[in-house]
């Protein structure tokens, strides 16, 4: 998805309430449908409609439950979390969206606790956090070492737990280590490594990266932070995202609203426009 959408707001509303519209009941709805109207939904989002977006993603929540597809029935309650938490300074209410999509997920989904993991350690509970993460990799052998996804994003988890409890050496070694092996998965993906890929930014890497840019960004260790480096890598992430985000095959797709936002805030500087992440209501 481009990151100028912004642009489109107007035709993102009419698209989704003409694919709302087009799906006579949500027992008729297929799995493609409810991953094309999440997209949409994230998409308003992204254009400053969250009203917009929570309408569009639970009619995503029952679309995926009419057809069994319990991916995105977390991937709909990760991305209403996220608006809640972007523009509605709802932490309280984020969280426990994000706890009951923890208990729901179908074996193998952790990404509504990767995001659980998120947000406790961004409100400074890096107890809580530690404990959701542990929970949700204990089943994963080797988790951290081997090279697969999980122990890349388990080492995001870590480096966000590190992070809340103000270790932030700690926070680089994890991301560093995450950045290897998910160098490692792209290479071992023959198809993935044709695509998805700008440089030395991938579908496996970017998130890794951004983590990496705000940890740079914003660290107090003088050994850690580098205002110069993050803005480098959020200048190499803001160009290689039109090619590397999402790709149609992933199996749980990202929200991240408030994430994006900030890449998108970022590309507007670079092009000398001004579009500020959203100041969040009172909840």
């Amino acid at each position: 998805m481009s990151m100028r959408v912004q642009i489109f707001p107007y035709l993102l509303t009419v698209g989704i309430a003409a694919l709302i519209a087009s799906t006579p009941s949500a027992a008729r709805a297929q799995p493609d449908e409810a991953r094309v109207a999440f997209r949409a939904g994230r998409a308003l989002a992204l254009a400053g409609q969250p009203d917009s977006a929570l309408v569009t993603f639970a009619a995503v929540g029952s679309m995926a439950r009419a057809s069994g597809d319990w991916a995105m029935v977390t991937a709909a309650a990760r991305a209403t979390a996220d608006v809640y938490l972007v523009y509605r300074s709802c932490a309280d209410s984020g969280i426990r969206i994000l706890q009951d999509a923890v208990t729901i997920a179908s074996p193998g989904d952790r990404s509504a606790a990767d995001a659980l993991v998120r947000v406790l350690a961004a409100h400074g509970d890096a107890a809580g956090a530690r404990a959701v993460l542990v929970r949700a990799y204990a089943d994963v052998p080797s988790v951290g070492r081997n090279i697969t996804r999980e122990s890349v994003t388990f080492l995001q988890g870590m480096a966000a737990v590190e992070r809340a409890a103000k270790h932030e050496d700690a926070a680089a070694t994890a991301l560093s280590s995450a950045l290897q092996i998910a160098t490692r998965v792209h290479e071992g993906d023959i198809q993935d490594s044709a695509t998805h890929a700008v440089g030395n930014v991938t579908a496996e890497n970017a998130w890794v990266l951004f983590d990496l840019a705000q940890l740079r960004l914003h660290a107090k260790s003088a050994g850690v932070a580098s205002v110069k480096e993050g803005t480098r890598l959020m200048d190499q992430l803001s160009a290689a995202w039109p090619t590397i985000e999402d790709p149609d095959t992933v199996r749980f797709p990202t929200s991240r609203i408030g994430d994006r936002l900030l890449l998108l805030a970022r590309e507007c500087q670079k092009n000398g426009r001004s579009c500020p992440v959203p100041k969040p209501t009172k909840c």
